[in-house]
Parts: C-alpha cells; structure tokens; sequence
C-alpha cells in the first residue's frame, strides 16, 4: 500500500444555519487520522459560522460565502465547493452527519489501489426521535450510499442543478466513468447519518434503509408487522466497530448540547 501522508484531501461542505450540527461534523473531521486536509467550507446561512473553522490552521481553511437567496440550490452549492478545493482528492462532508477518525485514511487507501471514486456501500443510521434515539442500524444502498462519496480531481463531472437527489445523480456519473470502488458494509461505521428533522428528505426516506431488498422487506413485516419487535430486525444488529462508532457519535453529540 503505498503512503498517503502526502496526498492533498479537499474536504467539501456545505452548510447552513446548522451551527451545531456542523461544529460535530468539523470535530470529527479535525480528529482524522490524515491530516493533510483542506476544509473547503460554503457557507450559505445567516449563522456566523467562521469562527468554527479556527480548530484548523489558517492554511487548512478554505471558507466560501454565498448571500442567502431562494434561488441557491445544493446541487450549484456543491458545484462551488468543488470549483474552490485546491486538492488532488475531494471528498463529501455533509454538514449534519458524524464521521470515524479512520473515514479519510481507509478511502484514500482504496482511491491508492487505482481507482478514480469510491463510497461506502452502506453506514449506520441514527434517527433522533422519541422512538429511535436509542436504536440505531445499518442501512445499504446496491450501488452505495452517495454522500459518502471520495474521488480524485476532475473537471468534467459536476452536480446537477437539483435541491435534492444531486449527489445520487453525481454518482452515478463517476459510475459510468468505470474505476469506481464500493467499500463492502464492513466498513458502515466509518459513518453516521443522521435524521434530525430538518434534513433535505423525510423520516421516511431514512426508515426505506430497512426494507430496500426483498429480504429485508420480509425481514421488517415479520419484525414490525407480525412479532411487533421492530429492532428485532437484523440491521440493528450493529457489530462491534458500528457500536464503539455510535457510542462515540453519541458522546460528540452531547458534548456539543446536540442530543
């Protein structure tokens, strides 16, 4: 395996008026085990949130601006963040998620073996409700989960001009590109996606996680519909890498005043 200590990673965010939820995402990626990072940050809030990038070194900080307006989409809003990082690698930092220390080694690594794009297969889901703070589980898409996207430099794929969807369409435009790796869901807890009430998609969205294949479509109407034991369900089963994950996602969080 060849070193990455030298290898430049953008880390593309962008955010707004999510204070809280964006101070643990920079936690989490001030905590990475590669340090050679740029925080590329476009801030499309009303919040004054630049302070929060002083936990980095001046040269780390990449912060961008945009005047709110209803005209601002996420899908042009990604497109800045990759027009502004200066590195030869970026990867997605959504601003409301959490993220383990080793996120950025262990797909720079894969990225190393001569692939062009990679995301996860599939991560932990945390829903902050009454009924399933305490239960998180492990969600999987076929072709992978987009928002944990990490690829190498290059001009000609951009997002789509979408409020939402963008990154699955930018996905699978470095699909088509060939060179793309899945990492299998043994590596799902390198990453907590988070359901908080005020995401771009709806509980809903987040709960089809557990009922996306036949098999898990069986496995929820047996648990949910028949026994009535919904975390009985196979995917909340976490292992132990996913359960030390959770369980510091969830000290971060109340650290910070979030859960």
């Amino acid at each position: 395996m060849p070193s990455t200590a030298g290898d430049k990673v953008s880390c593309l965010i962008v955010t707004a008026n999510r204070k809280k939820l964006l101070k643990r995402s920079l936690l989490s990626l001030k905590n990475q085990t590669h340090k050679n990072i740029e925080v590329v940050l476009v801030d499309n809030g009303e919040e004054t949130v630049e302070e929060l990038l002083k936990i980095f070194p001046d040269e780390q900080v990449n912060y961008t601006f945009i005047e709110p307006s209803p005209g601002n989409v996420l899908g042009d809003l990604r497109n800045i963040s990759l027009e502004k990082a200066t590195g030869d690698f970026m990867i997605c930092w959504d601003d409301d998620d959490w993220f383990h220390p080793k996120r950025i080694e262990i797909q720079l690594n894969a990225l190393k073996d001569g692939y062009d794009a990679c995301c996860l297969e599939g991560n932990i889901f945390h829903i902050g409700t009454p009924d399933l703070i305490n239960h998180p589980y492990i969600g999987r898409l076929p072709d992978g989960s987009p928002s944990s996207i990490m690829h190498r430099r290059k001009d000609d794929i951009r997002y789509p001009s979408m409020r939402r969807g963008e990154d699955t369409v930018y996905l699978n435009r470095w699909m088509e590109q060939g060179k793309y790796k899945m990492l299998d869901l043994t590596n799902a807890y390198l990453f907590v996606r988070v359901f908080h009430g005020t995401n771009v998609s709806g509980k809903k969205h987040f709960l089809r996680r557990l009922k996306n294949s036949p098999v898990s479509w069986i496995q929820y109407m047996w648990h949910e519909k028949i026994k009535g034991d919904l975390f009985g369900h196979p995917k909340f089963d976490l292992s132990q890498n996913e359960y030390e994950s959770f369980e510091q996602f969830l000290i971060d969080s109340r650290h910070l005043g979030i859960l």
